[in-house]
């Protein structure tokens, strides 16, 4: 080893120093390591490709695994960086090992590199070389960069839609990626995950996993969550873009299990009663292993919080970028999945569809409990929280970027109002058809306006509301003379009668209680300190969702006139189910929903018609841009004067092909600096 460069063991993330003028001959091992130990064994290949991350000014994490150990003896391995794509310039030359302890995973992180700098690097076993692959260090401290250019990705199960995405990216100019979560799904054959594969991914087979009760296999050992990353990884489209870019990771639930907090699962209710402690390491060690980050995991730590993957990066002067953990710290649900009546859809109640009233008076009560700390009802947990303070007040950047696993854009229902519109829709053709009256535009807000406070003062005592109409009767009468109480009783009152759904409907909705919904006082107080200390230009780099989402996040979302503090872009995953496919299951499935139908799509000519996109709109005014049945990535092009967002949708799989081009609509969004608005272009 040069005496000039240094070697480390931290969690087996080693370390070099980049050297001008170093000579090596590819595949020229020592027989010893720097750790003593005889590493005369060579691998076979590099069949997952290699792949770099967290840039910073002066290093770079690098990463591969070597194939062809025997699952005892450490491999030879040889890192090689260059600033030149021939190599003809060596600054690292380093023997290294690959450990079977780490599933043979190499993270090599190289320092002392010059900043804004492209460089390549590729790894040696015996004969067989590496990719090549291609990464590039983050701007000085100081320097004043004139664009920064990223995409960010999630959600991308193996097992739904294609990942013709990866194509389009990796040919993209960018700085960097960023993946905000669910890189791996943690269970195979669910029933969303059946009948979706494209031709190139074929169906997975856990080596051991847990059977779930609606036949779904999730992962439990560690062999399971290796087996889950190396299939991911084997796929030549997502190589492609780990050798050509750097990637900034964060993981979100699916990286351990769905919905999770803490070491928890979720799948039904009682199971997060109950720690899984083996579990969460597992995943947490996976993770670690296969993810080319600056971070450390001290596996002789039997606690599941054995690993810290929240960091931040600068570059330059022009942006700071935030990268939480929001599952590792945060609390449980605020609705136990125990208390709710169980639909067939476990999260119904707990997680989805929420009571507004009844979320919120179980928070106050938690916090209350807990003497004031938000810790009960807490996404990042105290000490992260107080980190994340720290990072965006001390900010070096002008523009401050969160990347955010879940959304912090409020999204909910008033289940009075929407059911006044259904109503009021569902009335206008027998209007038409039986008295001849055309409702323009005007009259059907009245009808519906009249209706609503019909239904506000109904009986709801019942499984049913009773209503009297004592509004909506006149108001007809008003629009056609004919329509007088009698008549209104014999022929309009009974349908209405008949499409009034259960009384529980009525409520205010939340619609997903796991994003930042569902942790509504932390939120509060995450923008109150923004607010408070004057912190601008912060936008949430979002994902989880499975839609596409921008808009401004406010003070709070419950006041008659909040202020905006924030913006959040949130992206469709790459290839998951879309967030309307799961609420289109709800009211086909769930009884209770049925009748909420028109709320989420219609039928037209036997085409579904997605209306829950609107129906988000309608009442969230604060999402500029929606797209609730989506595929996709997100590029920004970040400069000194605004944030340039582009949403990329994918077509759809045909016939287990994914179609070239991939991307089938673009849209765009712009932020300016010093206003927290979102542009649709």
């Amino acid at each position: 080893m040069d005496r000039r460069q240094f070697l480390k063991w931290s969690s087996f993330l080693t370390v070099s120093a980049a050297s001008a003028g170093l000579t090596g001959c590819m595949g020229d091992n020592s027989d010893d390591g720097a750790d003593g130990r005889n590493l005369s064994a060579a691998g076979k290949r590099f069949d997952l490709g290699v792949a770099s991350g967290d840039p910073r000014p002066d290093s770079v994490v690098l990463w591969t695994r070597v194939d062809g150990g025997d699952g005892s003896k450490p491999l030879a391995v040889t890192v090689q960086l260059s600033d030149r794509a021939d190599f003809s310039n060596l600054l690292v030359n380093q023997s290294l090992s690959a450990d079977p302890g780490w599933d043979y995973t190499v993270r090599h992180k190289v320092t002392g590199l010059a900043a804004a700098s492209f460089y390549y690097y590729r790894f040696l076993t015996g004969n067989a070389v590496s990719a090549t692959g291609r990464t590039k260090t983050a701007p000085a401290a100081g320097s004043a960069p004139s664009q920064l250019k990223f995409a960010y990705i999630t959600c991308q199960d193996w097992s739904v839609n294609h990942w013709g995405a990866f194509d389009e990216i990796a040919q993209l100019d960018l700085d960097f990626v960023m993946h905000v979560g669910d890189y791996i799904y943690e269970t195979v054959g669910a029933g969303f995950q059946t009948g979706g594969n494209e031709n190139r991914h074929p169906p997975l087979t856990l080596p051991n996993g847990t059977v779930r009760a609606d036949g779904a296999i999730y992962a439990t050992t560690l062999a399971d969550y290796r087996y889950l990353y190396k299939s991911y990884r084997a796929d030549p489209r997502i190589q492609a873009v780990h050798a050509t870019f750097p990637v900034i990771s964060i993981w979100d639930d699916h990286e351990f299990s769905d919905d999770c907090w803490q070491d928890r699962q979720v799948y039904y209710p009682g199971e997060g009663d109950t720690p899984n402690t083996p579990r969460r390491r597992n995943a947490n060690q996976a993770w670690f292993e296969y993810t080319p980050a600056d971070v450390s995991i001290d596996l002789s730590n039997p606690s599941f919080q054995n690993i810290q993957i929240y960091r931040s990066f600068n570059f330059g002067n022009l942006a700071t970028l935030v990268m939480t953990d929001q599952r590792l710290y945060r609390a449980d649900h605020i609705i136990s999945e125990d208390s709710v009546p169980n639909t067939g859809l476990a999260n119904i109640g707990s997680r989805y569809f929420v009571p507004q009233e009844l979320l919120s008076a179980t928070e106050t009560a938690k916090i209350a409990a807990a003497g004031g700390d938000l810790q009960p009802v807490s996404i990042l947990g105290d000490s992260q929280r107080i980190w994340w303070q720290q990072q965006m007040q001390g900010a070096a950047g002008a523009w401050k970027l969160w990347g955010n696993e879940v959304s912090l854009l409020r999204m909910g229902v008033d289940g009075t109002q929407a059911v006044a519109g259904m109503l009021g829709q569902g009335l206008a053709p027998a209007l038409a058809q039986n008295f001849g009256l055309n409702l323009s535009p005007s009259q059907q807000q009245q009808l519906n306006g009249a209706l609503y406070l019909d239904l506000k003062a109904a009986d709801v005592s019942g499984a049913t509301p009773v209503l009297s109409y004592a509004n909506t009767q006149p108001q007809l009468a008003s629009f056609s003379a004919a329509i007088s109480a009698p008549v209104f009783a014999a022929a309009l009152k009974p349908a209405l009668d008949a499409n009034l759904p259960p009384t529980m409907l009525l409520n205010k909705y939340i619609l997903n209680a796991d994003q930042w919904d569902g942790y509504n006082a932390e939120r509060k107080a995450l923008m109150a300190f923004l607010k408070n200390n004057n912190i601008g230009n912060v936008v949430g780099i979002t994902g989880d969702i499975h839609a596409f989402f921008a808009g401004q996040v406010y003070d709070d979302f419950d006041l008659a006139s909040p202020t905006p503090v924030m913006v959040d872009l949130v992206t469709a995953g790459i290839s998951s189910n879309s967030l309307f496919s799961y609420f289109k299951n709800v009211v086909d499935t769930v009884p209770t929903f049925a009748k909420a139908k028109p709320l989420v799509y219609t039928t037209v000519n036997g085409q579904v018609v997605n209306t829950f996109t609107a129906t988000l709109q309608t009442f969230n005014p604060w999402l500029k841009y929606a797209d609730s049945d989506a595929q996709g990535y997100a590029v920004v092009t970040l400069t000194p004067a605004k944030l340039s967002c582009t949403f990329h949708k994918m077509g759809k799989l045909a016939k287990g092909t994914a179609p070239s081009p991939a991307t089938v609509s673009k849209q765009t969004v712009e932020v300016l600096s010093g206003t927290p608005a979102v542009n649709v272009l």
